[in-house]
């Protein structure tokens, strides 16, 4: 068995064991193992969160990575810097070793050519595979966060379980006070303010901003992969209906005040404001949001 041949049953080995290691995680998991077969472009692990937004960082704005590495994931891919910067990006362990063996086959000369086609093929197929679920990824945010219109509230089983979650919450986490903070309504200027119940009158927040849409009403809304030590704003409905992303809105008046930069996806930003509860969605939000800095 030459070193190639060895390499390449290597790779189908670890691969293997990959798959098992993770069908076995996700077997434990039975939310998530429900979620992912009802739609398989949840973002359901930190894992593909991460890996999604660096490529959101670079499908938008073409900038290169800090490193060139291609790591082992989750098989979602990871991502490479180029110069320049071009459309396949994308990277994991099993598409790389498969360049690197089209590579030396045509290095070496007198290969046969059917299979180094065959080999570009199936590269070309990956790399597409691999740029196509992202992709699809963004269609399904864009789709979560545009909120069609006429959505049933949830049952009221669902409200009482969402509010014996709120009590609890809340007698551990307390509004915060200082410059960042308002007085007054809150609420002032949120079309909906018949349905957002108060949590606190001021809480801060950190994270990455993983998609943004401006909204019919003018609010400028976005999903907010939230840093660890701020998961407590995030509930359980926000985990089965936006994968966990606490939903932030910028209500019109507020989107040319000083202490507001409306953030693109990608940004790492630090925001105030009211963190609420949707009481017809049960999902957490920052709404209204004042202080939106970008970090």
């Amino acid at each position: 068995m030459n070193s190639r041949v060895r390499r390449m049953s290597t790779y189908f080995l670890i691969s293997a064991l990959s798959l098992g290691l993770l069908a076995s995680y996700l077997s434990t998991h039975s939310n998530v193992v429900t979620n992912a077969q009802a739609d398989p472009y949840r973002l359901s692990s930190d894992a593909e969160k991460d890996a999604y937004i660096t490529y959101v960082k670079q499908k938008i704005k073409e900038e290169k990575t800090a490193s060139s590495d291609c790591k082992p994931g989750l098989g979602l891919g990871k991502l490479k810097g180029k110069e320049p910067p071009t459309e396949n990006f994308l990277c994991n362990p099993g598409l790389e070793n498969m360049k690197n063996k089209l590579q030396d086959k045509q290095a070496n000369g007198g290969v046969d050519d059917k299979k180094v086609s065959k080999l570009q093929s199936n590269i070309d197929k990956k790399q597409n595979k691999l740029n196509a679920k992202f992709d699809k990824i963004r269609e399904r945010l864009e789709k979560i966060i545009s909120e069609e219109e006429g959505q049933k509230p949830i049952p009221p089983e669902e409200q009482k379980k969402v509010e014996e979650q709120d009590k609890k919450t809340v007698e551990e986490h307390k509004s915060q006070t200082g410059d960042n903070c308002r007085d007054g309504n809150v609420l002032d200027g949120a079309s909906n303010q018949g349905d957002l119940k108060v949590l606190a009158e001021c809480q801060e927040a950190t994270g990455e901003v993983m998609h943004t849409k401006k909204m019919d009403d003018g609010d400028y809304k976005f999903f907010l992969k939230v840093d660890d030590k701020y998961n407590f704003l995030v509930n359980d409905k926000n985990n089965e209906k936006t994968d966990g992303f606490l939903v932030v809105e910028v209500v019109p008046k507020d989107q040319d005040i000083s202490t507001v930069d409306l953030p693109s996806e990608g940004d790492k930003v630090d925001i105030w404001g009211a963190w609420v509860t949707d009481e017809k969605k049960g999902w957490h939000e920052t709404h209204p949001a004042w202080v939106v800095s970008k970090q």
